[in-house]
Parts: structure tokens; sequence; C-alpha cells
């Protein structure tokens, strides 16, 4: 209930927050599209709730863009080999640590 969105859009598909919360409670199992789809909906919830995104809104469109129309497991079978998604996830994950940007994100 504290989402500050009802949907948000990863590639070019719409979720809704009952399908975001299943992608985020998916094992990754080796697919880097379920380890990208969880920093990207964590960094989109950040900036919804009124995060600067200055630092990774690059990263958030590189990572939409490499999503495409790719549909997250489990609501959809997409995959990605994780070398073809780390390097994003991990810039993602630092922002959303923290690491980078305006500090701890909400």
């Amino acid at each position: 209930s504290a989402w500050p969105v009802s949907s948000l859009t990863l590639g070019a598909r719409p979720y809704t927050k009952v399908e975001l919360l299943s992608i985020l409670n998916s094992p990754v199992k080796g697919n880097g599209l379920i380890s990208l789809a969880y920093q990207l909906i964590a960094a989109k919830l950040n900036k919804a709730m009124g995060t600067n995104t200055t630092v990774i809104n690059s990263d958030i469109a590189a990572a939409d863009a490499l999503i495409g129309s790719l549909v997250v497991p489990p609501v959809g079978e997409g995959f990605l080999h994780p070398s073809k998604t780390s390097a994003l996830s991990d810039k993602l994950d630092a922002y959303n640590k923290g690491v980078i940007g305006p500090g701890h994100c909400k």
C-alpha cells in the first residue's frame, strides 16, 4: 500500500502492482531479465516517490531498451543472459542502495 503507483512499465509493457510483486517474488534462476527487472522496479519506484534520478536516468532508459518487448517471468517467459544485464543491474543496484546518486533511496 506504500507504493506511489498502481503500475510501472518495464521495457515496452506496463505491469500492474500485482504483476510487479510476482516478479519481485520470483527467483532469478540464471535469468538476467529477472535480476534487471528487480533493480528497474526499485529505481522506478524511487523515482515515483520523488527521489532525484538524474544520475541514473540514462541507465533506466537503457534497461527499458534492453528489455524491449520481452515479458518478465513469471508474467511471461522472457530471458536475457546475465552477461547482457549485469552491468545495468549493478549500476541500478548501486543507485537503489545509495552508493551513487542522492543517497539511500526510499
